[in-house]
């Protein structure tokens, strides 16, 4: 990173101020309104403060005959609170119109840590911790009860004169686990499922963005004593740049990179190994000296070497991902080819990309015995075609790395 010497234009004190720290989130509605939520009514919030859940029920205007369908509308409500009287639930609708939406939230980003919400005033810039960000997204339960009502509705008479069949229980018992299986169990989603669903709902009041006490909230977010708000920063330039702005890949490597993998903010906050075998599943082939651009110019070659070996191969002085990241045990491909087969397909034509520095098909479809689907699949991921030459890899070839 070339360190530019611009003319500084202006200095700004920047304060932290804590008094939210761990009560501000940034919530995410499903569709931009003009006017906000100024004039939505919010009959209902509640929120899970340890699981960051957020449900929001919001009145539906049921007069307006221009947007609100009354037979659909009614329909919807009886199926929704027939099902409910069945189960012996609360009703969902307190009247026989759907006559609410609700919103419920999830989480956009696994950790917030390294966000704020900043304020800027009388040439001064107080910041505050964001404990989440939340999306949220219309909840439509009432619709899966009344395609089950209609479903339900079309069964001949005879399959409700069938007789209940007796259903063998199955009965376990718990075993004692070791730790470290412990500590996975308690990761693993069902945990966390489980966790949030132990947490009662907290029922909350709307304060409009408007009203007094949320101005004075607002005014929270002011560090309330710039004496004591004064912290050393023992970073040099480079270093604290890297950590507000994390080095983003190049472009073909974005390509390659789909939006439901992981945020690279949230990335740079791991381990080193973890940050390299995630980058490198992502990209699946490229050089040593972007992937330390990537990387936190703390670390190393020395360590970054070192960690990269367990997780990538070189081939023509470029690092490429292990065959086993990409097809995981007990996995298949799109043609249902086994993980194992598909893995040692991979390996043998990165041997190949070892010895020349173009491929055909023709030159290991004798050797692999898995569909032309996945073979070509191996090939895009890791290389391009050129015609009358065949496949080459993406990165060019990189042999001053070899003979270091």
């Amino acid at each position: 990173m070339e360190v530019e010497n611009d003319p500084i234009i202006k200095e700004i004190p920047v304060f932290l101020s804590k008094t939210l720290a761990e009560k501000l989130f940034i919530i995410q509605f499903p569709a931009y309104v003009k006017d906000g939520c100024a004039n939505a009514t919010f009959s209902k919030i509640s929120i899970k403060p340890e699981n960051q859940k957020i449900r929001i029920e919001i009145a539906m205007d049921t007069l307006n005959k221009y947007s609100y369908d009354h037979d659909m509308g009614k329909q919807l409500a009886f199926n929704t609170n027939e099902q409910s009287t069945r189960k012996n639930d609360e009703k969902i609708f307190d009247s026989d119109l759907m006559d609410k939406l609700v919103l419920t939230s999830e989480r956009a980003l696994p950790d917030c840590s390294n966000f704020a919400v900043g304020v800027f005033q009388d040439d001064e810039l107080h910041i505050t911790p964001l404990k989440g960000m939340l999306h949220m997204k219309l909840q439509c339960d009432y619709l899966d009860e009344n395609d089950k009502h209609v479903r339900d509705g079309t069964k001949g008479e005879d399959d409700a004169e069938e007789e209940d069949n007796a259903t063998p229980v199955k009965v376990t018992f718990a075993r004692h686990l070791p730790d470290n299986l412990k500590k996975m169990q308690e990761q693993s989603f069902q945990h966390h499922y489980k966790k949030s669903q132990e947490e009662r709902w907290i029922h909350t009041n709307y304060i409009s963005a408007y009203d007094i006490q949320a101005e004075s909230t607002r005014m929270e977010m002011f560090c309330p004593s710039i004496e004591e708000s004064i912290n050393n920063l023992n970073l040099t330039q480079k270093h604290y740049l890297h950590i507000l702005v994390p080095q983003l890949p190049d472009t073909c490597y974005l390509q390659s990179i789909s939006e439901d993998q992981i945020a690279l903010h949230y990335i740079m906050t791991l381990p080193l190994l973890d940050q390299i075998r995630i980058i490198m599943k992502q990209v699946k082939i490229i050089s040593f000296t972007k992937l330390c651009e990537i990387l936190s110019p703390e670390y190393d070659m020395t360590t970054i070497l070192k960690y990269l070996q367990q997780v990538a191969m070189l081939v023509q002085g470029n690092w490429v991902v292990n065959s086993e990241l990409i097809y995981n045990k007990d996995s298949s491909s799109s043609q249902n080819s086994i993980s194992e087969f598909m893995c040692k397909a991979r390996d043998y034509i990165l041997l190949l990309f070892t010895e020349h520095q173009f491929l055909s098909r023709n030159m290991i479809s004798s050797f692999i015995k898995i569909a032309p689907e996945d073979i070509n699949q191996i090939f895009v991921e890791l290389g391009m075609y050129e015609s009358e030459k065949g496949w080459r890899l993406k990165e060019p070839p990189n042999w001053n790395f070899c003979n270091r």
